[in-house]
């Protein structure tokens, strides 16, 4: 049994926490079967409460911003890092505050890339993300599952509710952003020693589909299905809709001719 102070919990002492089981434990499959669960029952609540969606969504928004702001500053005046490293260079840190601006200023010019990358950073984290390699969840590991729970979430609520029509032919942009969020994240790996954002520097998962080469390229492939994943379901749905619309109009033009 590990002793540690309430200090020590809250800015992760890993000297004295001690180990944990690590990945593919029996939390790390019950958190992602309560992140699946929570997702399918999100969809529906949305879909038929829309207003709830947009509250909720605000709500999250706001936490997602001061529960960040709260964690930099601790990280900052604990010594635990430096002003630059408690910057937000991270996928998923930097998402904490782009999406909120968005969504609480209601801009939805080049929303896409951000519900993309939004919902795939948060549910991968919660797949990958080793969050049990101490005996205890930390406040830091507490933090950061509400911000990869909320991600998810919100993307879910802004879609579901009809806040946000997704168009196939934008696709091309989460792309380009991905590749800008890659750029961003390489200047903190040149600033701070032994840096590892957006795990560009080191592999950031448990396997290498091609060893002994570069671990992005395993992160190409990955990235390739969730494409082929994301636009899928949005491609279906316009065909369907598309082939409704023809049928419509085919029995519109046909009761026309009759009348005539």
């Amino acid at each position: 049994m590990y002793l540690f102070t309430f200090y020590d919990w809250l800015i992760e002492n890993k000297e004295v926490m001690g180990d944990g089981p690590g990945l593919w434990c029996p939390l790390h499959f019950t958190l992602m079967g309560l992140l699946a669960v929570w997702l399918v029952i999100c969809w529906f609540l949305c879909k038929k409460y829309k207003k709830f969606a947009m509250t909720m969504t605000t709500v999250l928004c706001v936490l997602l911003v001061f529960s960040r702001l709260f964690r930099m500053c601790l990280l900052y005046f604990s010594g635990t890092q430096t002003l630059i490293e408690v910057l937000p260079w991270h996928l998923c840190h930097v998402m904490s505050f782009v999406f909120p601006a968005f969504f609480l200023t209601k801009t939805k010019k080049f929303f896409l890339p951000v519900l993309v990358v939004t919902f795939f950073g948060g549910v991968l984290t919660f797949i990958f993300g080793d969050y049990y390699y101490l005996s205890t969840l930390s406040f830091l590991h507490i933090e950061s599952l509400f911000l990869h729970f909320a991600m998810p979430t919100v993307v879910i609520a802004c879609i579901a509710s009809g806040y946000f029509k997704v168009r196939i032919k934008d696709f091309w942009q989460p792309f380009v952003f991905l590749l800008l969020l890659c750029g961003w994240s390489m200047i903190g790996n040149t600033l701070i020693d032994g840096a590892n954002y957006l795990y560009l520097m080191e592999n950031g998962l448990p396997f290498n589909l091609f060893p002994g080469h570069s671990h992005l390229f395993t992160y190409a492939i990955l990235l390739l299905i969730m494409a082929i994943i994301t636009i899928t379901p949005f491609y279906i749905y316009d065909q369907v809709k598309k082939k409704k619309t023809d049928k419509n109009f085919d029995i519109i033009m046909n009761a026309i001719k009759t009348d005539l």
